[in-house]
């Protein structure tokens, strides 16, 4: 009888085992274990299906996860690291800044590299500050002059050197964008809003600048070619101004424009319209080569321009 229970009960045991081992063919072990090596990778292809972790996992100070079809180069890898040793700060990386992740041929219509997507419908609650990606960078204390910091380092490249052909159609460095529908007050909207805060103290700079534009490059563009173009669309029906220069009371400004260089014209008017006469003869009254001014009593002068 005893023999025969021992038969019945490794019969069951087998059973179960088998049982187990079929409900989770293919399924993949997860463990969270401090054994971890440096570099822990998740083969491709090992999980089939959604891949959830229902607590929370953590990973020791060094140690980085790696997704991807090999770990050889970061051409072909994500990685995501605390680095404790060299740099102690946080690490992800999607490619490296010398070598770069290479789209397939023909990947589809549009591909993006990284997508944050959030809504914030009415009556969902309360939101003092909804940002979709904060960065920050700072430095402070005595020790590394040297530096140069940069919160945000976005880059386009449009070819080569040795590129011949068209090879995009358009290029943006950066391209944001701010969009209003209904008739909901707001306090204000910029499309792009840049701050410099010289703060409390004296201190020498070389340069100090809101906003810096530079432009290098010996081609030829043949079509039009600005520092600065502001395009105001038809649409558009109440602006007060294309360009807003704006002093505050008792701030202190040498000049509302500053010029400098050797430009061939401080003003090019390409045409008439409602404030140029495009007469080409000599201002000699009111009536032909003129700029239309607002005088700050409400009346109209006239700035003397004319064409040799």
């Amino acid at each position: 009888m005893r023999k025969r229970i021992g038969i019945w009960s490794m019969a069951f045991v087998m059973a179960l085992l088998f049982a187990v081992s079929i409900a989770f063919a293919g399924e993949p072990i997860l463990r969270h274990e401090n054994e971890w090596t440096a570099v822990q990778t998740f083969t491709k292809g090992a999980v089939t299906g959604a891949l959830s972790l229902s607590n929370t996992f953590g990973m020791l100070d060094d140690m980085a996860l790696t997704i991807g079809t090999t770990t050889a180069t970061a051409a072909t890898k994500i990685t995501s690291e605390f680095d404790e040793t060299t740099t102690g700060i946080g690490l992800f990386n999607m490619g490296s800044v010398s070598v770069p992740m290479v789209l397939n041929t023909n990947p589809g219509a549009a591909v993006i590299g990284e997508t944050v997507n959030i809504l914030h419908s009415a009556g969902a609650g309360n939101c003092d500050d909804l940002v979709a990606s904060y960065e920050k960078i700072a430095v402070s204390g005595a020790g590394d002059s040297g530096i140069t910091i940069v919160g945000t380092a976005s880059r386009a490249y449009v070819g080569t050197v040795a590129d011949s052909a068209t090879v995009a159609d358009e290029g943006y460095g950066a391209q944001p964008w701010a969009s209003h529908y209904g008739t909901g007050a707001i306090t204000a909207m910029s499309g792009l809003s840049a701050k410099v805060d010289v703060n409390t103290g004296n201190f020498t700079a070389s340069t100090v600048n809101a906003g810096h534009f530079h432009i290098e490059g010996a081609s030829t563009v043949t079509g039009q070619f600005d520092g600065v173009m502001v395009s105001v669309y038809a649409d558009v029906t109440s602006m007060d101004g294309a360009l807003a220069l704006i002093v505050g009371s008792g701030a202190t400004v040498a000049s509302m424009m500053r010029i400098s260089g050797a430009a061939a014209q401080v003003f090019d008017f390409t045409g008439a319209g409602t404030c140029v006469d495009a007469t080409t003869t000599e201002y000699t009254g009111t009536a032909a080569g003129h700029i239309l001014v607002k005088m700050p009593n409400g009346g109209t002068g006239y700035i003397n321009v004319w064409t040799d």
